[in-house]
């Protein structure tokens, strides 16, 4: 299963490259602007994780790796377990490498709360659109998964839009005061959960799929 993860990250490694420099360009701008750490953290995880993920699997598309690796004396559980842990692999480095360098380019190191409201944020969408989007793809297909996940980016943008409304900023505050990283916790442990079964439904979808 660590050797399907490896391939994802070997066919990607230039992408990775470029997509390091993004980050690094996200967080000296936003540095440079004075734009709150949340923003650029948050922005810089989505990026990264969003891109990683959809150029993995749209690369697998084109080369039918899928395909292939089921005529391989390989496991369909494996398959689709590689993907989701790869997945949780990928922001989870992204997380940290965005840390180190934000810490750097600001000269001191960023408070662990507003790191972990930020990335937590960050990854409860990303865990979100991939509990969603991965059994559509191993059921249903990638381009279905494709158009799901595009309307999902348009929902995402106007959700985006509604957040400078008065009502969603004391909604915000409103939050704030109660422990948004207490409520952030309660949710990201939901989503792992639902990221468990939705790897689960994955799995027994995969196995039952005529490739």
């Amino acid at each position: 299963m660590w050797q399907l993860i490896w391939k994802d990250v070997m066919i990607q490694r230039g992408s990775i490259i470029w997509l390091a420099i993004l980050l690094i360009f996200i967080v000296i701008f936003g540095v440079s602007i004075e734009m709150p750490a949340f923003i650029f953290l948050l922005l810089g995880t989505l990026i990264a994780g969003g891109s990683v993920i959809a150029r993995s699997i749209s690369r697998d598309e084109v080369n039918h790796t899928l395909l292939f690796l089921t005529s391989l004396p390989v496991s369909r559980k494996d398959i689709v377990m590689a993907r989701y842990i790869g997945t949780l692999i990928v922001m989870l480095v992204t997380m940290v490498f965005l840390y180190v360098i934000t810490s750097i380019v600001m000269w001191t190191w960023i408070p662990i709360e507003d790191f972990f409201v930020s990335m937590g944020t960050a990854l409860v969408i990303v865990l979100g659109v991939t509990t969603l989007l991965f059994p559509i793809y191993y059921w249903l297909g990638y381009d279905l998964m494709r158009y799901i996940g595009s309307g999902l980016i348009i929902f995402y943008a106007f959700l985006t839009l509604l957040v400078s409304l008065p009502i969603v900023q004391k909604a915000i505050n409103w939050l704030a005061v109660r422990g948004y990283s207490v409520i952030l916790s309660i949710l990201l442990g939901l989503m792992i959960v639902l990221y468990i079964v939705s790897m689960r439904f994955s799995i027994r979808v995969l196995g039952f799929t005529d490739l």
